[in-house]
């Protein structure tokens, strides 16, 4: 054969082998990228799987999602802490906790500064509405965590007796502060500061009227202190979420009278094994 038909010959063979390869590797390439969206598809049909077929129906309120989560742990945004609840983790601290960038008091803790990074946006939302409105608040107590707590009850009950404290504040292990999910509000110039008069003021009525829109509620109403075992705290606003917020006001159940049916849901909710 002649040399230059050879080396024609050779380059053709060479051509082939680079075509077959890029070919292979191709279809191997697509064979994986079918496999990632196959996984992908997957997961995202388990994570269809764990969405609620479970419903929370509070007298008067339209019917919502139960939250696939054991409301009995302190990191559910459902849980219920009181003096007939307290926390399951006595030394509980939340490990999401964030410095917000709101107005806050600058003689405190740095701690109490802090929420959950979970209700950072709503919580965002909420201020800036509320100032928009007229109201310049800041938060005046954030997260506390349970020696924090007893500082304070120990400080009260020295001041006014164990009884009297005991009314408007929690023992430690019992307060709604630990979870990293409710705060104090109070204007900035302290007027009325965490004072039953705060409830008057106009920065009082706006977020009565309004927290349940962002998903907080006035967790200890003026007719409700027999139910909560605590005096009415205007200032005290908890997380729970828009939708269990919504049907809270609509229903104008507290937590506490709105936990028996959020048990029936969790104990429906593990019957199914989804938690």
């Amino acid at each position: 054969m002649h040399k230059r038909t050879k080396l024609y010959v050779g380059i053709g063979a060479i051509c082939l082998v680079i075509v077959a390869f890029g070919v292979y590797a191709y279809r191997f390439l697509q064979g994986d990228s079918n496999k990632a969206t196959s996984k992908t598809t997957v997961a995202a049909s388990q994570s269809q799987a764990v969405k609620s077929t479970v419903q929370v129906k509070l007298p008067g309120a339209k019917p919502i999602d139960a939250l696939v989560e054991d409301y009995n742990l302190p990191t559910s945004t459902w849980v219920v802490v009181s003096k007939d609840y307290p926390l399951s983790e006595q030394q509980y601290y939340p490990s999401d906790l964030e410095l917000t960038a709101l107005p806050a008091r600058s003689d405190k803790s740095i701690p109490e500064k802090s929420v959950r990074k979970v209700i950072v946006p709503a919580l965002t939302a909420f201020f800036t509405d509320a100032k928009a409105a007229g109201n310049d608040i800041m938060i005046a107590s954030g997260f506390r965590s349970y020696d924090l707590q007893q500082t304070y009850f120990t400080s009260y009950s020295k001041s006014y007796g164990v009884e009297a404290a005991n009314k408007f504040s929690a023992r430690p292990g019992q307060s709604e502060h630990q979870t990293g999910l409710a705060l104090d509000i109070a204007y900035q110039n302290r007027d009325c500061y965490l004072d039953i008069c705060f409830g008057q003021k106009a920065a009082g009525l706006w977020l009565a009227a309004n927290a349940y829109k962002y998903g907080f509620v006035l967790r200890y109403p003026a007719d409700k202190t027999a139910i909560t075992k605590y005096q009415y705290e205007p200032w005290h606003f908890r997380y729970v979420g828009k939708p269990l917020a919504g049907a809270l006001h609509e229903s104008g159940l507290t937590l506490d009278e709105a936990r028996p049916y959020l048990q029936s849901a969790l104990t429906e909710l593990k019957a199914q094994h989804k938690v």
